[in-house]
């Protein structure tokens, strides 16, 4: 985020009426652009045998790998205690040595960029998250690396200073509002005071060192955005801290994980978005791949129906190779079978469908293409290093 757009963002995140104007005209607007975008993706027509050589994991991606499932809040907007409830879930937190091996392999390919976020679940729960990340940065050489909070375990053994020193890339803090009662309604635990002062510290220490590491502030908010922004909390513990590397935005409309998540499951200003009109042709998200804490690997990492092993699950890294799995005929016949009417449980209801179009694919063929010359690039300068070398050491 450049300064003027950091200027123009900030001005709307940090003034009242503005920000409820916004937002409040922001849930009509995006259900509207669905619509235009659904009528755009089905006038584009991608055919399945333009997407078949693009659709299998490449390095242009960016990795999900999740290192636990296992949460700390219940949220009336997730799916978690509802599966956990009803003992659908099954938590688990990733071993080391499999995290080692599926950031391994996924260097291996070309890839820079994961991210530690399960479907569900906080990477805070995981007590082998700094050994993750150290590996992922430092040996392994991730250059992002990503992940989602509630925040609530910041200040658990300083862990908001160590993730900042470990080079985090960026960290997406997922809370409420800045009203205590309300974000014990909406997150369904008593960590209000934990998590506000977790962010504090994590705010402060983050501009102590420089900013070395972006912080986005997601409100999933009862309340309107003015009531957040004029919250005694939210300016002497949060505004203060407003950069081109930190920010904060509020949430226009929430997700149905699936039709789990009904309208009387929320309350206040939260409004569920509208499930997406069908269109005969794949979701973008299939092509996000996610690592399950057991090495499962799931073709979306949004969002299951019930439990994290559904019908999404395409293989097992401890079995096959990610590039293996990706290209397997399992993972084929989900993709391919949109083009059919066909969609897995998990995808039936999704208000968070987003189908495929040619922009989307020009701009995958483009990041392949850029990805391959830079590599060519860089093989050719690393050649011309290694023959130069023995002349400058004689």
């Amino acid at each position: 985020m450049n300064r003027l757009s950091s200027l123009i963002y900030h001005g709307i995140h940090t003034n009242g009426w503005l920000a409820d104007a916004v937002y409040s005209t922001a849930y009509p607007f995006r259900h509207a652009w669905r619509r235009i975008r659904n009528w755009k993706a089905r006038s584009d027509n991608v055919t399945a045998e333009e997407l078949y050589p693009y659709r299998h994991l490449g390095a242009i991606a960016c990795m999900a790998i999740g290192v636990t499932n296992i949460c700390n809040a219940r949220c009336v907007f997730c799916a978690y205690p509802r599966a956990m409830d009803s003992k659908d879930l099954r938590g688990g937190v990733m071993p080391l040595p499999l995290f080692k091996k599926i950031v391994d392999e996924w260097v291996s390919l070309g890839g820079s960029q994961i991210d530690l976020t399960h479907t569900v679940g906080d990477p805070l729960i995981d007590p082998g998250l700094l050994d993750k990340v150290k590996y992922a940065i430092q040996e392994a050489g991730i250059k992002s690396l990503s992940f989602t909070t509630n925040g609530i375990l910041l200040n658990r053994n300083d862990t908001y200073r160590r993730l900042i020193d470990a080079g985090v890339t960026a960290i997406f803090i997922s809370t409420s509002g800045t009203d205590k009662e309300s974000y014990e309604k909406v997150y369904g635990v008593k960590h209000y005071e934990d998590m506000l002062s977790g962010v504090h510290n994590l705010l402060e220490y983050n501009r102590s060192k420089g900013e070395p590491t972006s912080i986005a502030i997601r409100f999933r908010n009862a309340q309107k955005p003015s009531e957040i922004i004029r919250s005694q909390d939210f300016i002497h513990a949060i505004k203060p801290y407003f950069s081109t590397k930190v920010r904060c935005n509020f949430t226009a409309d929430f997700d149905n994980w699936g039709g789990m998540i009904k309208k009387e499951d929320v309350f206040g200003n939260m409004k569920l978005r509208h499930a997406s009109e069908r269109v005969d042709l794949p979701c973008r998200f299939l092509f996000s791949f996610m690592v399950r804490y057991d090495g499962s690997v799931r073709l979306c990492g949004c969002r299951f129906n019930r439990s994290d092993m559904d019908d999404m699950v395409v293989g097992n890294i401890r079995e096959h190779s990610l590039i293996e799995i990706s290209k397997n005929s399992k993972a084929w016949e989900i993709i391919k079978g949109f083009y059919a009417g066909r969609r897995p449980d998990t995808c039936l209801g999704c208000s968070l469908y987003n189908p495929i179009n040619r922009l989307w694919l020009r701009d995958k063929q483009q990041s392949i293409r850029d990805h391959s010359n830079n590599q060519a690039a860089l093989g050719i300068k690393q050649r011309g290093e290694a023959v130069s070398t023995p002349a400058v050491a004689a």
